[in-house]
C-alpha cells in the first residue's frame, strides 16, 4: 500500500474516532443535563405540593406527607414562613442559613448545582401568605456515571490519548525506516560498502520501501566501483614492478657505459627510480590492508624499546634537514602487538612530522602508560592542518594543503599513503588515532593502543 493511502486511512480513522467520542461524550453530558433539570423541577413542585398541604390541611399533613415524600424521592427540605420561622417550630441548621437569607433578599428561584449535591431554594405566595421553600438531593450513583466533572476530564483525556496514539503510529510509520536507512547510510560513510537497507524496509511496497532498494543498488555500486579502484591499483602496482625492475637494470649498464659524463643526470633517474619503487611497495601494502591479507603477529610487545629504535632511525632524517626529534617522556608500557607493523606505523607518522616541521624545528614524542591503554603523541611545529580536513588525513592519497606544504621541498614530500597505512595497522591492533591542531601551533598526532 502506497504511502498516500495509509496516511488517508489513519487520518480517517482519526477523524472517526474523535468525531465518535465526541458524540459520546456530548451524549453523556447531555443526559447528565437533564437528570439534574428534571431533578430539580421535581425539587421545585415539591415546594409548591408542600405550600398548599400546610395551608390548607395543616402542619400535622404537611409533616407526614414530608416524611413520606424524603424516604421516596431522597430528598431533605424545609418550609419557612414570611417571618423566617420553621413551620413546624424546629430550629432551622446552620448551613441553611446563608441560603435562606439569600432567597429572602433576592426574592427568586436559587440553584445549587455541585455535583452529587443538588439544591433549590424559591420564594412560594399563596393566598396572600410568603414561604420559603428550601430543599436539597444527591445524584443517584446511576447518574453520576453518566457525567461529572471529573467523569469528563476522563473522557477528554481518553480522546487526546487515540489522538496521540494515531499520531504516533503515523510518526513511526516515517521515522523508524528512516532512521533505519539513516544508519545504514552511516556504515556506508564509514566504509562499511556491505551494508544494506534492513530487510523489513526494502520489502515495504510504498516510497519508503522503493527508497530503501534504490539504496541498496547504490551500495553495490559504490563497493564495485571501490572495488574496481582497489582492483586497479593493485594490478597496476604489480604491472610496474616489472618494467621498474629493468629500468633499474637499464640504469646500471647506462652507469657503466657513460662513466662520469651522465653521472648527475643517471643519479637524478636513479633517485625517481626508488621513489616509484618506494610509492609501488606502499600501494601493495595498502592493497593488502584493504584485503585483509595482513595478519598481525600479536605478542607481548615493550612498546617503549621500540619508540626507542623507530626514533634511533628517525633522527638521522631529521639531522638531513637540520631538524631534530625530541624524546618527551617514555614511560615503560608493555602491550600485545606485531613490532613490524606497530614499528611501521609509528615511523611513518614521525616521518610525516618530520616532513611537516619547520626548518631547525623539532619532533616532539611522548609515550604515557594509562592503566588500560598506551598513549603516544607526536607533534610537530609546522603550520598544521585545517580543521575541515584533520580526519581526510589517514585517507589514502590525501595531500594537505599549500600551507602544510609549504616548509619542506618536493624531494621530501610524501605520497599521501604513510598516515593512511599508519591507521589501518593501528586499527587492525584495536587501536585508534587521529589529529588535532595543538593550541600552541603544529600538528599533533595521538596514537592509543590497548595494554597487555
Amino acid at each position: 500500500m502506497r504511502l498516500y493511502w495509509k496516511i488517508f486511512f489513519l487520518l480517517m480513522l482519526t477523524l472517526l474516532v474523535t468525531a465518535g467520542l465526541s458524540g459520546w461524550l456530548s451524549q453523556k453530558w447531555l443526559m447528565e443535563n437533564q437528570a439534574i433539570e428534571a431533578r430539580l423541577n421535581t425539587l421545585t413542585s415539591m415546594g409548591e405540593t408542600a405550600v398548599s398541604l400546610y395551608a390548607d390541611e395543616g402542619a400535622i399533613a404537611y409533616r407526614q406527607w414530608q416524611r413520606h415524600a424524603s424516604r421516596s424521592q431522597h430528598f431533605q427540605a424545609v418550609l419557612i414562613d414570611a417571618e423566617g420561622r420553621h413551620v413546624l417550630n424546629r430550629p432551622i441548621r446552620r448551613p441553611l442559613q446563608p441560603l435562606l437569607e439569600q432567597v429572602q433578599r433576592e426574592q427568586k428561584k436559587i440553584t445549587m448545582i455541585n455535583p452529587p449535591r443538588l439544591g433549590v431554594a424559591l420564594p412560594i405566595m399563596h393566598e396572600g401568605q410568603q414561604y420559603y421553600w428550601l430543599a436539597g438531593t444527591h445524584l443517584s450513583p446511576d447518574i453520576m456515571k453518566q457525567g461529572g466533572r471529573q467523569m469528563l476530564l476522563i473522557r477528554v483525556a481518553i480522546a487526546l490519548l487515540v489522538i496521540l496514539l494515531i499520531s504516533w503510529l503515523l510518526t513511526r510509520m516515517f521515522t523508524q525506516p528512516i532512521r533505519q536507512l539513516k544508519q545504514s547510510g552511516k556504515q556506508l560513510a564509514a566504509g562499511d560498502f556491505k551494508a544494506r537497507a534492513p530487510s523489513i524496509v526494502s520489502s515495504r511496497k510504498d516510497e519508503l520501501g522503493d527508497l530503501a532498494r534504490s539504496f541498496d543498488h547504490m551500495a553495490e555500486a559504490l563497493g564495485s566501483l571501490v572495488n574496481s579502484h582497489k582492483q586497479l591499483l593493485r594490478d597496476i602496482s604489480h604491472e610496474l614492478r616489472s618494467p621498474l625492475s629493468r629500468l633499474q637494470v637499464a640504469l646500471e649498464l647506462a652507469r657503466n657505459e657513460a662513466d662520469d659524463k651522465a653521472s648527475d643526470e643517471l643519479d637524478r633517474i636513479e633517485l625517481e627510480a626508488e621513489r616509484l619503487n618506494e610509492l609501488i611497495g606502499e600501494v601493495l601494502t595498502l592493497a593488502r590492508f584493504e584485503q585483509g591479507a595482513v595478519q598481525a603477529e600479536n605478542k607481548p610487545l615493550q612498546l617503549h624499546d621500540l619508540i626507542q629504535t623507530v626514533l634511533s632511525d628517525a633522527a638521522y632524517e631529521a639531522e638531513a634537514s637540520d631538524k631534530q626529534v625530541s624524546p618527551l617522556q617514555i614511560d615503560t608500557c608493555i602491550v600485545s602487538g606485531d613490532p613490524l607493523w606497530i614499528g611501521r606505523a609509528l615511523d611513518n607518522v614521525i616521518r610525516n612530522a618530520i616532513r611537516h616541521t619547520r626548518e631547525h624545528g623539532s619532533v616532539e614524542v611522548a609515550l604515557l602508560c594509562q592503566p588500560t591503554e598506551a598513549v603516544i603523541t607526536v607533534r610537530d611545529f609546522g603550520e598544521g592542518a585545517d580543521e575541515s580536513v584533520l580526519s581526510d588525513l589517514f585517507e589514502p592519497f590525501f595531500r594537505a594543503s599549500e600551507a602544510r606544504e609549504r616548509h619542506h621541498t618536493s624531494s621530501a614530500s610524501g605520497y599521501g599513503l604513510g598516515l593512511a597505512i599508519a591507521k589501518r595497522a593501528i586499527s587492525m591492533h584495536h587501536g585508534t588515532i587521529h589529529a588535532r591542531n595543538h593550541p600552541e601551533g603544529g600538528l599533533e598526532i595521538q596514537i592509543s593502543l590497548p595494554k597487555l
